[in-house]
Order: structure tokens, then sequence, then C-alpha cells
């Protein structure tokens, strides 16, 4: 063995040593790793965050439908309005006997762009809890109600008594 060749090797090591030094990649790796852990769990926190707003929509849709259905649309919106983030829309349309509200909303406000969350409920309209001037409809088979005000012998009318005939129907 040559004793050049191990200062040869100690020169030509030192130059690759500088090279491929491993020293600060494991600083880098870790670095990138927690950067990525960072990016997934803002995503994991931004999609519970529309899990929530989408929950929020479905109560908020439910309680407009149902205030609507009473009759009270402006009370339908606003009560929606409280239940929802700022921004979000209401829409309350009357479809005959029906009542759908839709509700709309944008999750986090701009942190999940393109995303929006939303809910749609249907109720029927209830029937209204004032009675009609001339009085209550009687139900079949019902006599009408008498007020108290009128003679109950002039208001229950010939239906209701019975028959007597004023000519001569004597027993035969």
């Amino acid at each position: 063995m040559d004793r050049r060749r191990p200062h040869r090797d100690r020169a030509a090591g030192a130059h690759q040593h500088l090279l491929s030094d491993d020293t600060g990649s494991v600083t880098v790796e870790a670095a990138f790793a927690v950067g990525t852990l960072v990016v997934v769990l803002g995503v994991v926190l931004a999609a519970m965050g529309a899990v929530v707003l989408q929950l929020r929509c479905v109560d908020a849709a439910t309680e407009a439908a149902r205030f609507a259905a009473r009759g009270d649309e402006d009370g339908a919106r606003l009560a929606a309005q409280r239940l929802l983030p700022g921004g979000a829309e209401v829409v309350v349309d009357v479809r005959g006997d029906d009542v759908v509200a839709r509700v709309r909303a944008v999750p986090l406000g701009s942190a999940l762009p393109g995303v929006r969350v939303g809910a749609e409920a249907l109720a029927s309209r209830e029937p209204s809890p004032v009675a009609p001037a001339e009085g209550p409809d009687p139900l079949p088979g019902e006599p009408p109600e008498v007020d108290a005000g009128t003679d109950p012998a002039s208001a229950s009318g010939p239906a209701s008594g019975p028959a007597v005939s004023g000519g001569g129907g004597g027993a035969r």
C-alpha cells in the first residue's frame, strides 16, 4: 500500500464530504412536515366549520319556514338571520298552501373559496287563528253556534226543532 493514497483519499473525501453532507437535511424535512401538518389541520378545521354552518342553515331554514307558515314572513327572515353569520341570504317563497324557506351562507368568510352551504325547508301554511267575521263554520253534523245576544228560538231555525205543521193535520 502506498502511503500517499490515504492522503489523496482524504483530500477527495473532504471534497465529497462538502457535497454530500446530511447535517441540515433533517431540519429541512422536519420544517416541511410541520408546515404540511399545519395546512392539513387548517383544511380539516375549515371543513368542520362548514359542516357546523350546514347544520345552522338547516335550523335557520326550518325556523323561517315555521314563521312563514304562520303568516309572519318578516319574522321568518329575522329569525333565520339571527341563527346565521352575516352575509347569509334568506329567501322565503309562498307557493299556494306551501311555504319554502331557502338559506345560503359562505363558511368561514373566504377561507374556503367557492364553497357555499345551504338548506331548504318546506312547511304547509297554517290556518288563520282569527275566526271570520260571520263566525266559525260548524263542523259537519253539528248545529251552528248561537250568539249570546240573539234569541235562541230564532237562531236555531226550522232545522233544529221538531217540525210542527200549522194546517188541519189532526189524528185520523
